[in-house]
């Protein structure tokens, strides 16, 4: 069984955002800066979840067909808290942009190595730490991810 989800975090990271970077797995850093932003990472605190094979077939080895299923949670970072005038001079701009990102996700239909890709829910709108613990305005996405494997 092949289970490609390091081909689907490549494809999701290929999205194009006007304005907005988007990482893979293997570009992840250990902390960010303004200059960095506005960008989408995988969340590094459980970025895979709700992980599940369904059984699609009778077999054994490699003739059984599976359904596999896992959340992907990313993590958008906008802006340092406490940047400009006052602590939410920039939150506009950053609901604008995290819209943006939801519509790219609802519109793509070409993400290698899922058979469905859908937007499961946006979390943590507000305040959200990147890997070392600094606030950035922005919030988690989670996608739901379905592959055929066999």
């Amino acid at each position: 069984m092949t289970i490609a989800l390091s081909t689907v975090t490549e494809s999701i990271s290929n999205i194009s955002i006007s304005g907005i970077t988007i990482q893979d797995i293997d570009e992840l850093k250990s902390e960010y800066l303004e200059r960095d932003c506005p960008i989408l990472i995988p969340n590094p605190a459980g970025f895979v979840s709700n992980f599940r094979l369904e059984r699609q077939s009778f077999g054994t080895g490699a003739s059984c067909k599976w359904d596999v299923r896992y959340t992907l949670t990313y993590r958008f970072l906008h802006s340092l808290v406490g940047t400009g005038r006052q602590t939410f001079d920039t939150y506009s701009d950053m609901v604008e942009k995290a819209t943006s990102i939801v519509d790219a996700i609802i519109l793509n239909d070409a993400v290698t190595g899922a058979v469905d890709l859908t937007l499961q829910d946006v979390i943590s709108f507000g305040p959200v730490g990147d890997p070392s613990g600094i606030l950035f305005h922005g919030c988690d996405i989670a996608l739901e991810v379905l592959e055929f494997a066999n």
